[in-house]
């Protein structure tokens, strides 16, 4: 059984939720050539549909502004939010924020004219001009995703201590240590004179 909550600005946008999925899907026919703004927020069912561990839980408000051309309709997703990820130092959860700006080119066309000279920096969608309605919930996903940065540790407090969970920051320096005085840096030592 699905949910239906209807967002009234200029034009509706449907947000689809259901148990397995959520869907932010936009319409096509009835949508005006025009410029357009939609609104909306994702909680924590949103990002536990996807079941991806490295985000435990999030939510983010998206905005949506969308300018529908005859062949083509560009939106803009903008948004901001907090996810709770796992540290890549201590494996302890905490909460980071998140939030970025993507331009998304929507072609009324089955497939690209010329794929070579498509360029890379533009993020490009093609769907049928048939098509009532257009799917943007992976997108928004990844691109939420995308801003996460490739290393995720605790910040430092004030007096520039970390924030880390202080009994895994004295494994970590224990097995540094142990590392050092390793009795295999003798044979790389031996290796080496050899």
């Amino acid at each position: 059984m699905q949910n239906r909550f209807f967002l009234y600005f200029c034009t509706p946008i449907c947000i689809y939720m259901s148990e397995v999925r959520n869907y932010i899907v936009l319409p096509l026919r009835n949508l005006e050539r025009r410029k357009h703004r939609f609104d909306l927020s994702v909680e924590a069912e949103f990002f536990s549909g996807f079941q991806n561990p490295e985000i435990i839980k999030g939510s983010a408000d998206i905005s949506l502004d969308v300018e529908k051309f005859s062949c083509f309709m560009n939106v803009v997703l903008t948004f901001s939010g907090i996810l709770t990820v796992s540290c890549d130092r201590c494996l302890e959860n905490f909460d980071i924020p998140v939030e970025g700006e993507n331009l998304l080119s929507v072609r009324f066309d089955t497939e690209p004219d010329n794929p070579e000279e498509e360029s890379l920096d533009e993020d490009i969608m093609y769907v049928n001009s048939e098509d009532e309605e257009i799917d943007l919930t992976v997108y928004v996903y990844e691109s939420i995703c995308l801003a996460l940065p490739m290393r995720r540790i605790h910040g430092d407090d004030e007096n520039g201590k970390s924030l880390c969970n202080p009994e895994m920051l004295k494994y970590i320096s224990n097995s540094q240590t142990m590392e050092k005085i390793s009795p295999f840096n003798v044979l790389k030592d031996m290796n080496r004179k050899n």
